[in-house]
């Protein structure tokens, strides 16, 4: 019995941490897991942005209670049961996904695992959770006369504990989702919050689209979606990411889409290899009238019909809803 309690606390302490370190290395790289979510195309960016944070608060709270040793039943089955599902995903995430299998996002970008790695990393996980069933911990824990003498406080906290399991778990439960939504908050939550609408300066704008340059754009024909952005920007990098899941999912023409960068022209082809999105028309311009256009902002989305600006965007504004509505799709 004491053998089968030691296998039963390893497998415990070793699937509880992690799932701990997957939560919280998804949450560290948590622009790159919602980029992931998304190229599924199965929701809207808003949606991606909360349902990748309760999955993590999920991940993370069913980590904490299973090392806790909270209703132990109920969490070893959920996680056999999470274990199960996800390895079922990456076997049929090919044939149903367009999406990367070089890394997973079990644990972000701070651990990169491919599919297969992934793959045999929950099979182990899933044969050792055999092994889950033999220690409840510490909420459950019996303790001698001698333990409880030598250790009267540990005795109390786990006493404690198993009496109040649903207030416990309540708790973990919520701080969980607290901590995902509050700490780094979804794009929609954070405008709302303290977000301010973006703004250009429309003289300056149409002076920049009236310009030589900027002319093979024909930004004054027809509905257009103005990219303002610099070559090097990380968040112009992540909005030409989030446009070519939508160019994609609601199959946008690309004569639809006007790209005005500033920058070096020789670091543009580096900015579609690095974001993997497909060069739609686009021309360089000096820094001087972008930024007078931009107010020295970048990225910026303008949406114009027949050069008149209809709405202006800016990263964290920038939704499914906002674009089909628009365009009308």
């Amino acid at each position: 019995m004491k053998t089968r309690n030691i296998f039963g606390w390893i497998a415990r302490i070793v699937i509880g941490l992690v799932f701990l370190a997957s939560a919280v290395t998804k949450y560290i790289s948590i622009d790159a897991f919602e980029q992931f979510v998304y190229e599924h195309q199965l929701f809207s960016w808003t949606m991606t942005t909360v349902l990748t944070r309760l999955l993590i608060a999920c991940e993370f709270a069913l980590g904490a209670l299973l090392l806790i040793g909270l209703y132990p039943k109920t969490v070893k089955t959920l996680i056999i049961a999470f274990l199960a599902g996800f390895s079922i995903y990456i076997l049929l995430k090919p044939a149903f996904f367009n999406v990367s299998q070089e890394n997973c996002h079990c644990f972000g970008t701070v651990l990169i695992l491919n599919d297969t790695q992934t793959l045999i990393k929950n099979v182990v996980l899933l044969l050792l959770s055999v092994f889950l069933f033999w220690n409840k911990g510490i909420a459950t824990k019996k303790h001698s006369n001698e333990e409880t003498k030598a250790e009267p406080e540990r005795k109390n906290l786990c006493s404690w504990i198993k009496n109040n399991q649903a207030y416990c778990t309540f708790l973990v439960c919520l701080a969980s989702v607290m901590a995902t939504m509050l700490i780094t908050m979804p794009d929609f939550l954070q405008y709302k919050l303290n977000g301010r609408a973006a703004k250009i300066n429309e003289t300056k704008f149409t002076e920049l689209v009236n310009h030589e340059v900027v002319q093979p754009l024909e930004i004054n024909t027809g509905k257009k979606i103005v990219c303002m952005y610099s070559a090097e920007c990380k968040f112009c990098k992540r909005t030409a990411m989030r446009f070519e899941v939508m160019r994609q999912k609601y199959s946008i023409d690309d004569k639809q889409f006007a790209i005005i960068f500033w920058g070096r022209p020789d670091k543009i082809q580096s900015f579609f290899a690095n974001t993997k999105a497909k060069p739609l028309p686009y021309v360089v311009v000096d820094p001087r009238p972008f930024l007078a256009a931009t107010k020295g902002r970048q990225p910026i989305v303008i949406l114009t019909n027949n050069g008149k600006v209809e709405k202006v965007l800016k990263y964290n504004t920038l939704t499914d809803e906002e674009i089909t509505k628009f365009l009308g799709k």
